[in-house]
């Protein structure tokens, strides 16, 4: 149940959505004593393209990826002044960047796509691309969540017994023991016959999980009829973080089928962490 300490990979372009995912991982990259690494991933504009189909000017490019990171920098020193920071910039396009990058990384943090603009779309496509395909745990973060975890709130983990929910669990697990704060385990169920008797043992199990390799960790699990979704982004307004499994069984109403995570980009209230 232990998640390497490795550099945590922030996607930043400078805009409201990335500005909050960058305060989120540096001030969680302290209190853990990890690393951030800032990557711009460079997208060729119309000044950049040659008329006649010539070698594109990199120059104002670079320049202008730069800018980008170093107030990336500026605002990790304004957080975390001492924190070992990387910039990296990248030309290879914005999805198979960042997918790259989380082969080495401990972590990938974005921003919640601004979905009633068209860059906010493509951020869209991108941030659900990633989520699916990211070799490491990926947190999505919302514009309006607070960098610094307010005291006292749980990590909630949706659970269905597949081998994605335990690395769920795990995660969710690990990360409350660090903050000293309780885990929540949610299991939805369908209103079928027996569903919710399979659904208290899928949660005891998860609970008494939680207590065998973390003794110190206050756990509790609930039990919600309904649809994965839904359940999870209503679980997700009274925690620090809700955390979810990339596949799982396909059972319990679909919870954690594969599209649970990407349906809650947009809809979850707090930091949302998708675990591979």
């Amino acid at each position: 149940m232990t998640f390497k300490e490795r550099k945590t990979v922030v996607g930043y372009d400078g805009s409201r959505s990335a500005q909050a995912a960058l305060d989120w991982a540096a001030t969680d990259a302290r209190r853990r004593g990890s690393e951030v690494l800032i990557l711009h991933v460079a997208e060729w504009g119309l000044t950049e393209r040659p008329e006649g189909g010539g070698l594109p000017r990199l120059g104002p490019l670079e320049k202008a990826s730069r800018a980008v990171l170093h107030d990336g920098l500026a605002r990790v020193r304004r957080l975390a002044p001492e924190m070992p920071v990387t910039l990296e910039s990248s030309l290879s396009g914005i999805s198979r960047s960042l997918v790259e990058a989380s082969c080495s990384a401990e972590m990938v943090v974005l921003g919640v796509p601004e979905s009633r603009t068209v860059e906010g779309r493509v951020l869209g496509n991108t941030t659900a691309t990633v989520v699916a395909r990211a070799h490491c745990p990926v947190v999505v973060v919302s514009p309006g969540a607070q960098p610094e975890p307010v005291p006292g709130l749980p990590i909630t983990v949706g659970y269905d017994g597949s081998p994605g929910a335990e690395r769920a669990l795990s995660f969710a697990a690990e990360r409350a023991a660090q903050e000293g704060v309780p885990v929540v385990v949610v299991v939805a169920f369908s209103p079928s016959a027996g569903a919710g008797h399979d659904a208290q043992a899928l949660g005891e199990l998860a609970v008494a999980r939680v207590r065998r390799c973390f003794p110190g960790v206050e756990v509790s699990h609930e039990l919600t009829e309904g649809t994965a979704v839904p359940v999870l982004a209503d679980a997700s307004r009274g925690c620090g973080l809700i955390v979810v499994g990339n596949r799982g069984r396909g059972l319990m109403a679909g919870l954690l089928a594969g599209s649970v995570g990407n349906g809650l980009i947009t809809r979850s209230h707090s930091p949302l962490a998708v675990v591979h």
